[in-house]
């Protein structure tokens, strides 16, 4: 039997390298693997459904799947997870905690990006920030932003929000104080020992063990979606690339656990994986299937409506194909 061939947009991370160099062969699929990184990925999977499977920004998804768009359907795969508490920069002439947040600037690269609702909800829920104490700038990170947002989205009539102009910039802006805080999934260029841009949570490591402890939650940032019109003519696949990327991750979790040699370039390598083992109790902080993150997947979607991401409920079952629910 002739096998299908798909294109398939994918970081290369531990948990997917296994795809790409052939240690995991789905039956009755050829993967031409693409490594990219998330930003062009996004943008062009949400835009024009490019790709026959792509990893895709779990919010962008929810707003596509809120809106009746059916060009995609997901498997619960999760390859991006992180936490965000260490992503939230401030200038310290106006911000010494959390609520100094409430009435101040603050800006995003996208407002619709999974990083950021995580972490307006979480300070919401912790802190008591809610978005519509808050002026909201939107643009480029470290350069000014060309492009629009990935898809095309509104504000609720309560909401202040501002786009920048096309030489302005978030991270000098937060440097020179012309807005006062910064979430973004990557660290500014202005976040130096010399400037008076900082974290909000200079110990946010301990900040998201707690947050883990109390919460359970490992925030999930991405999806894998399969093009609904190769899903349909190969109902089975979902299934078979489902389990392709479990044995995967299986893969890498070895590799990443062999203590002959790092993995990785980073000396305490085995310290740290002891260390995350202590704090989930052996659980699997990567662990795919609708149940056993259904608490994760729920909290996410009550944060896309409160912040009006989505303008409906949504159902866990809806956003899988069914045949890996």
């Amino acid at each position: 039997m002739s096998k299908v061939r798909i294109t398939l947009a994918c970081g290369a991370y531990d948990r997917t390298i296994p795809l790409q160099d052939g240690t995991v062969s789905p039956p009755g699929i050829d993967i031409n693997f693409l490594p990219m990184r998330p930003s062009s990925m996004f943008r062009r999977q949400a835009r024009h459904a490019e790709f026959d499977v792509s990893e895709l920004s779990f919010s962008t998804y929810c707003m596509l799947k809120a809106r009746g768009d059916s060009r995609m359907i997901a498997i619960p795969v999760f390859p991006s997870r992180k936490f965000r508490h260490g992503f939230v920069f401030v200038n310290t002439a106006a911000v010494s905690g959390p609520s100094d947040l409430i009435g101040k600037r603050i800006g995003v690269h996208e407002y619709q990006n999974t990083a950021s609702t995580w972490i307006r909800g979480i300070l919401h829920d912790d802190h008591g920030v809610r978005k519509e104490e808050v002026s909201w700038y939107l643009g480029g990170l470290n350069a000014p932003k060309p492009e629009g947002d990935r898809i095309p989205m509104g504000f609720g009539e309560n909401m202040d929000v501002h786009r920048l102009g096309d030489d302005e910039y978030l991270s000098e802006m937060l440097e020179a104080g012309e807005i006062q805080a910064v979430i973004s999934p990557e660290v500014p260029a202005s976040f130096r020992p010399d400037s008076p841009v900082r974290r909000l949570f200079p110990d946010f490591l301990e900040v998201e063990r707690e947050y883990y402890r109390r919460t359970r939650i490992f925030p999930i940032m991405h999806t894998v979606v399969i093009r609904t019109d190769l899903y349909e003519s190969h109902r089975w696949m979902a299934r078979t690339l489902f389990e392709a990327f479990e044995a995967a991750k299986e893969v890498g979790r070895e590799r990443l656990r062999y203590t002959g040699a790092l993995y990785s370039s980073l000396p305490w390598l085995d310290h740290h994986v002891e260390e995350m083992d202590r704090l989930t109790e052996g659980q699997d902080l990567f662990a795919y299937g609708l149940e056993p993150n259904r608490h994760v997947l729920e909290t996410f979607l009550g944060y896309s409506r409160d912040q009006g991401l989505i303008d409906r409920p949504l159902v866990l079952e809806e956003l899988f194909a069914p045949e890996v629910l």
